[in-house]
């Protein structure tokens, strides 16, 4: 075997690791991030602990659980937009954001949330009547 053909096998068996090292890592980023928001959307753990901050929030006519849940970012309520998202489309509150003005702590868990802001007319008339 003369020198360019062992410089040449070197030199694929060299990429050969890289590219298999690169795919490592971007399989274990990939794992750890899909963890990360597993648990954020089944952990339900609030942004901030004790009383934490109180915050106005408007929910208006026909707005979606998506720009719901980017609202509640930006307003520092929750840290992941994307996993509240998910938490709302897989819990009972599908589809049941009721318009109104609304106060909420970054103390409070995503379903308590949801459970304020999806209160249902049947709830209000039971609350009512009691």
């Amino acid at each position: 075997m003369n020198a360019k053909q062992l410089l040449g096998a070197v030199s694929a068996m060299i990429i050969k690791i890289a590219l298999a090292a690169a795919v490592i890592v971007v399989v274990f980023r990939l794992a750890v991030y899909a963890y990360d928001f597993g648990y954020q959307v089944f952990a339900d753990i609030p942004v901030s602990e004790g009383e934490g901050r109180v915050v106005s929030v408007v929910v208006s006519d026909g707005l979606s659980s998506r720009e719901f849940a980017k609202l509640l970012e930006q307003k520092g309520l929750i840290s992941d937009a994307n996993a509240f998202f998910i938490y709302e489309r897989l819990s009972d509150y599908k589809d049941k954001l009721q318009p109104g003005v609304y106060e909420l702590s970054t103390s409070m868990k995503a379903e308590e949330m949801l459970e304020i802001v999806c209160h249902t007319e049947d709830e209000t008339a039971e609350a009512d009547g009691d």
